[in-house]
């Protein structure tokens, strides 16, 4: 019974061992957002073949939101990621790490019906607005309030998928909502500009980041790779800060909506490249960009505890030498 038992346990080792192997480190499942923040790069880089000449394999994964996406990664069925400005609350409580700037987002502001009666950020109070805690909307409702009579606790906020709180917003069922590109768009297109005023802020705190991230864990695991991925990256930022016509025709296709449409978030982000990044990283503007998000962050009550150190969480290491391979 003994000798049985060991002949299967040896057996088992030999499958293990030759069919469940874990997927080689070259393939990457990527998460990106539907718009030109989260898509531009990243097809960019499919298109022209830079992540093919890394010896790198990419898979992209679909997300419209932060939070679910990197719970994706945390169970290891996504690689990287792109998250927009509300999410990188995880990135300063040390739970992921960033290993590119993408751009510096424009804040889209809070949209509410023409006819609603709401023409000021104080006529928010009592009303209805739909959003998804935990994600850029939630961070573009703390930017328009900032200076303001009134706070997050004054407001009727309904917590929803962006998809539901834009359907309830078209609908009339809410008065506001708080959403990015390209939901901002569709809106836009459903109602028409002239029946949606925008409650802007009317002063910045902070620049808001969208960037590429891993789990500490994936990156210990796979420097490499992930330095590999990065020098794509920035190519095709490169390539982007060029070729924007070209590129917002890439994103057009991956995303399945027309070129027109996509071509009303061309500035939606001062988009980043190479020599503007190793440029910030040399001055120390882009940490102190990150430093103060974080501190935003708790300002609001958005993280559990402290924000952990930027060194921590944003590897200059991994962007730096990955920069220095771009050409």
């Amino acid at each position: 019974m003994k000798k049985i038992c060991l002949i299967i346990a040896v057996l088992s080792l030999f499958i293990i061992g030759c069919g469940g192997k874990e997927e080689s480190s070259n393939k990457i499942r990527v998460a990106y957002h539907p718009n030109m923040g989260g898509a531009s790069t990243i097809i960019t880089g499919i298109k022209l073949g830079y992540f093919k000449e890394q010896g790198l394999e990419i898979e992209l994964v679909k997300f419209t939101s932060g939070p679910p996406e990197i719970a994706a990664m945390i169970s290891g069925d996504v690689q990287v990621g792109y998250i927009g400005f509300g999410a990188h609350t995880l990135a300063s409580e040390g739970k992921v790490q960033i290993i590119a700037t993408d751009g510096l987002a424009a804040v889209e502001g809070i949209m509410v019906h023409a006819d609603s009666g709401i023409n000021t950020v104080e006529d928010l109070k009592g009303r209805t607005l739909g959003t998804q805690l935990g994600t850029s909307g939630e961070a573009t409702i703390e930017q328009v309030l900032t200076g303001a009579s009134i706070t997050k606790d004054d407001i009727k906020i309904l917590n929803s998928e962006v998809a539901t709180a834009v359907a309830a917003f078209i609908s009339g069922k809410i008065d506001a909502i708080s959403v990015w590109p390209p939901y901002t768009i569709e809106i836009e297109n459903r109602l028409g500009t002239e029946n949606i005023r925008r409650l802007i802020p009317t002063q910045l705190e902070i620049q808001a980041t969208a960037s590429w991230i891993v789990t500490p864990k994936y990156l210990e695991g796979n420097q490499e790779t992930v330095e590999k991925f990065v020098t794509a990256l920035y190519k095709s930022m490169d390539y982007r800060d060029e070729n924007l016509d070209e590129v917002i025709g890439y994103v057009a296709e991956l995303v399945g909506i027309d070129v027109e449409t996509v071509e009303k978030e061309r500035y939606s982000s001062d988009w980043m490249n190479s020599k503007k990044m190793k440029d910030m990283l040399t001055s120390g503007e882009i940490q102190k960009i990150y430093e103060q998000q974080g501190q935003y962050f708790k300002k609001n009550n958005r993280l559990e505890g402290e924000p952990v150190p930027i060194e921590e969480y944003i590897r200059i290491d991994v962007i730096e030498k990955s920069l220095n391979q771009v050409n």
